[in-house]
């Protein structure tokens, strides 16, 4: 017995000496970071590695420890790993899917894609875009992963895809991504003009009219469909890395219902030659344009109006508000592009944009066909007076409307610049901003517990300059200048009042007064016309008693007054910050690639919800 417990006793010393087994998962992975082909020695190695639980931090390490001559080395078997994630997404066996989709939310802790950053892929993705049937089949992920690889470590390194992208001018390969991002956004505008239609007429719509806009809040709610920030930041890349895509945005088509239309892959559109012309002469040198005045033609441009106008209504959702901050961005960057701004600009190139208009109790929704054929910049003013009139809210999203006011003014300075007078109501814009200066005085208080209004206010009161000032070189007739003179007169009190709460803001010291100072000084020329016209209008009202004075007789007042008016001219006011992605955007692009990267995962093969719980529970288990 002695015996037997010495024996016993050697044989606890012998196993607690040895070293712990490894998980079988780390030695398979060992396998894959080896030169020889895993399955040579197991047949069966990639079905029983998607079998087991995943170890990233060990997978991540391994990477992590390779340099680029080692990477090279093991290329076949790194090919086969991204190669077996693929084909096990379209698995039964969940386990294998889920296992498959561990990669991390940060797709720059994305270890293993430094391996495609050395290997590039960039030609293979250009490769499809470029080619009608691949396109048909693979493109819209194609230029999903492309936006998605242009955002790995972006800012912490020199990102080849970066660079690549900015220097493409192939055209069938720039219209080849054009014409994806196009028809995913008329896809979304598709889908929600269907449940629009769906919701009009009936019982909800009666009740609707019966109480007015009360149920607006929940009709919006039924209409929303999944906004499609990949897409949008896509578009993004393009139009901000490539000046050639910047043509594809005008290149021009027959519009076609999508509803209607047969479900067939989309043809290449006939070439336009990407030269240094502005891409309106371009297309008005196409013979392939359709002839028919009546036919209406679209370009991606105008599908992106159209779908930025229906994404922007609610900012209160998450998906939402970045989606209107991108378009927004989208929109600063074609604004300051000179080819495209002479696109927009183009009196020749009419379109009729049939934008959505949020439901509102005090305005009739427009008939479609009762929409003007203009310049397609007629239609981005449009936009941006809808989005100042619509969001004046509690949760006021100053970061977007301070975007808003920039665009307006790039386009403005373009204007004045090139001398370009377009017909356009600027009496909707000039209410609509009069409008948002009432709001923020209104909520002086609330507004600056949380924003610097000043910056915004600025802004506005000197637009209002820029029409002063430089009016008569873009707008379109003499009575338009008389008809901002008769705005600012009829609205005097909002200036008014602007000026006293500045003034009493700067007169104390605090982190408001230099900025509240500034909007002060840019009164000055509004202060004067209200100054120099009203004791005029009062005295022509008592001349002829009349008690109140009618437009025509006050814009009357006004033209007779111009001589005697002085007025300051303010320098600086056609000059503006170009847009620079790094540093200011940089923490809104990484959010949004993480949640991008978030939802396509969330999206791939998850057939139900009870499927995603408990395939979060296995991964969870250790």
């Amino acid at each position: 017995m002695a015996q037997t417990e010495k024996k016993a006793g050697l044989l606890r010393r012998t196993s607690s000496s040895k070293k712990p087994l490894k998980e079988k998962v780390l030695l398979m992975y060992e396998d894959i970071f080896t030169k020889e082909d895993p399955t040579k020695s197991n047949p069966r190695f990639w079905d029983e590695l998607f079998l087991m639980k995943v170890n990233l931090e060990h997978l991540e390490g391994k990477l992590e420890a390779l340099d680029g001559d080692e990477v090279v080395k093991i290329r076949d078997n790194i090919n086969s790993l991204f190669h077996h994630c693929v084909q096990a997404l379209a698995e039964e066996h969940q386990i294998k899917v889920v296992n498959a989709l561990q990669v991390t939310d940060n797709i720059s802790q994305n270890t293993i894609l430094e391996y495609v950053m050395i290997n590039s892929i960039f030609e293979a993705i250009l490769q499809i875009l470029s080619d009608v049937s691949s396109r048909a089949r693979h493109g819209y992920d194609a230029v999903v992963l492309l936006a998605l690889l242009v955002n790995y470590r972006k800012y912490e390194s020199v990102n080849p895809y970066i660079v690549k992208l900015s220097i493409v001018d192939d055209e069938p390969t720039l219209d080849g991504m054009g014409r994806v991002i196009h028809h995913a956004l008329a896809e979304y505008n598709r889908q929600y003009k269907e449940k629009e239609e769906e919701n009009q007429g009936g019982f909800f719509s009666t009740l609707t009219s019966m109480v007015g806009s009360m149920f607006i809040a929940d009709a919006d709610e039924k209409l929303s469909v999944q906004t499609n920030e990949a897409i949008l930041l896509a578009l993004y890349e393009a139009v901000h890395l490539n000046r050639n895509f910047i043509t594809v945005l005008a290149q021009s088509h027959p519009e076609i219902d999508i509803a209607t239309a047969p479900a067939v892959p989309i043809p290449a559109s006939p070439t336009t030659p990407l030269g240094t012309t502005p891409p309106s002469l371009d297309m008005m040198n196409n013979p392939e344009l359709p002839l028919d005045p009546n036919l209406q033609t679209s370009n991606l441009l105008i599908t992106f109006l159209k779908y930025s106008s229906i994404v922007m209504q609610d900012t209160k959702d998450e998906h939402r508000l970045n989606s209107a901050r991108l378009f927004l961005i989208i929109l600063t960057c074609i604004a300051e592009d000179q080819y495209a701004d002479a696109f927009l600009h183009d009196d020749n190139m009419n379109f009729r944009v049939n934008l959505h208009r949020m439901p509102m109790r005090h305005r009739k929704k427009a008939v479609d066909k009762s929409i003007p054929s203009r310049p397609l910049v007629c239609a981005v003013l449009d936009l941006m007076v809808e989005f100042i009139v619509t969001h004046m809210m509690k949760e006021f999203p100053m970061d977007l409307y301070v975007r808003c006011v920039q665009i307006i003014h790039k386009l403005i300075c373009y204007q004045k610049k090139c001398r370009v007078r377009i017909h356009y109501t600027w009496r909707e814009l000039w209410s609509a901003l009069i409008n948002l200066l009432k709001f923020l005085l209104s909520n002086e208080t609330s507004l600056l517990s949380k924003h610097n209004i000043f910056q915004l206010a600025l802004q506005v009161v000197n637009l209002f300059n820029m029409f002063i000032t430089y009016g008569d070189t873009f707008l379109p007739t003499p009575s338009s200048y008389d008809e901002l003179y008769y705005e600012i007169i009829r609205m005097h009190q909002v200036f008014d009042n602007l000026y006293c709460m500045v003034l009493r803001v700067s007169a104390n010291a605090g982190p408001w007064k230099e900025p509240a100072s500034k909007v002060t000084q840019a009164l000055v020329n509004a202060r004067a016309i209200i100054n120099h016209f009203n004791p005029k209008i009062e005295s022509y009202a008592t001349v002829n008693h009349i008690s109140q004075l009618s437009e025509d007789q006050v814009l009357e007042v006004v033209r007779t007054n111009y001589d005697t008016l002085t007025l300051k001219l303010q320098d600086g006011l056609d000059q503006f910050e170009r847009y620079s992605e790094q540093p200011r955007e940089a923490g809104f692009f990484k959010e949004l690639v993480r949640s991008i990267s978030l939802n396509v995962r969330k999206n791939v093969s998850l057939s139900t919800m009870s499927q995603d719980i408990l395939l979060k529970e296995f991964s969870s288990i250790s």
